[in-house]
């Protein structure tokens, strides 16, 4: 049997010193945790330096804040509403007037917000729905790992960065001079903007998804959208619908705010108490739209579980 010569062995005739492995590794580690350290110190710098600019371009000190916070409280005290207990459940009088200092008087429109508040959740599902699509079939060519080409890639990219990038309440501007004033205009805005965002949580699923499935397609022929629907697609749906409810209850209170410029739902009515100084009415909005929030919370939330299986819980 032919001996094989140890690397690490004496030196050969050729006078070469002998290979110290050990030494080598240690000499190599000590390098990689210098240079760490150095990475450290200046990602640690530039991070102090940034921190400091932003408290001192957003004046974020604490007299000021000392300052501020008592007169939040100030305002809510102006936006009270003037009930009288000897009054608070009296309904309408004889002429169908409200009597002043009561519940009813308080919501005097009850029923207009109501009817408002139901627009804009009509306008979060359709605007959901609508960039949700656009999101699902964007983000499989929009991840590194599954793009058909460098130009998909490129493409899917930069209009999913596109979408996102433009404030909702700059779109429904845009939509609003061009379609006219409705809840048009804020579906189109908030579901543009829903399909970028929704794009890039979704693109960033599939590249976490396991690659043996499309492997296992790819071998027996399958094509580049049959490997997306039969071996991404059953990983990343449950993912794909958590973030799905979220953005509807991001889009639920978008849709309140984009209102302010036109686009339908409460947030026009909002506006309107406002500008009319309204006060005790802004509060009674804002309660109704804090108890639409809640309650939408708690109804996803119950529909995610069951989509994914309270059994993973």
């Amino acid at each position: 049997m032919t001996d094989i010569p140890m690397r690490g062995g004496s030196a050969g005739a050729s006078g070469d010193a002998p290979f110290d492995a050990v030494s080598t590794f240690e000499r190599h580690r000590a390098e990689l945790k210098a240079s760490k350290r150095v990475w450290n110190m200046l990602t640690l710098g530039a991070f102090t330096i940034a921190l400091g600019l932003s408290i001192w371009i957003s004046n974020f000190y604490p007299e000021r804040l000392a300052e501020g916070v008592p007169r939040i409280f100030e305002y809510f005290a102006t936006i009270l509403p003037d009930l009288q207990w000897d009054q608070l459940f009296e309904g309408r009088d004889a002429q169908g007037n409200a009597v002043p200092g009561s519940i009813t008087f308080w919501y005097t429109d009850f029923w207009t917000y109501v009817e408002l508040l139901l627009e804009t959740i009509l306008m979060a599902i359709t605007a959901t729905l609508l960039g949700a699509a656009v999101a699902f079939v964007l983000s499989f060519p929009a991840a590194a790992n599954l793009a058909p080409n460098g130009w998909a890639y490129w493409f899917s990219r930069r209009f999913l960065e596109f979408c996102r990038g433009v404030p909702e309440i700059l779109l429904a501007l845009v939509f609003v001079f061009a379609i006219g004033i409705g809840p048009l205009a804020g579906v189109l805005a908030i579901a543009i903007h829903t399909g970028g965002a929704l794009g890039k949580l979704f693109a960033e699923v599939n590249e976490n998804a396991s690659d043996r499935p499309v492997e296992g397609i790819t071998a027996v022929g399958g094509s580049w959208t049959e490997r997306m629907l039969y071996g991404v697609v059953p990983q990343v749906m449950p993912n794909f619908f958590s973030y799905a409810m979220l953005r509807f209850e991001i889009n639920v209170r978008a849709s309140s705010i984009i209102g302010f410029v036109g686009a339908g739902g409460i947030g026009a009515e909002l506006n309107r108490v406002i500008s009319f100084y309204s006060d005790d009415r802004v509060l009674a909005v804002l309660i109704l739209v804090i108890l639409m929030v809640t309650i939408i919370d708690l109804i996803s939330e119950d529909i995610r579980h069951r989509f994914i299986g309270k059994e993973n819980f």
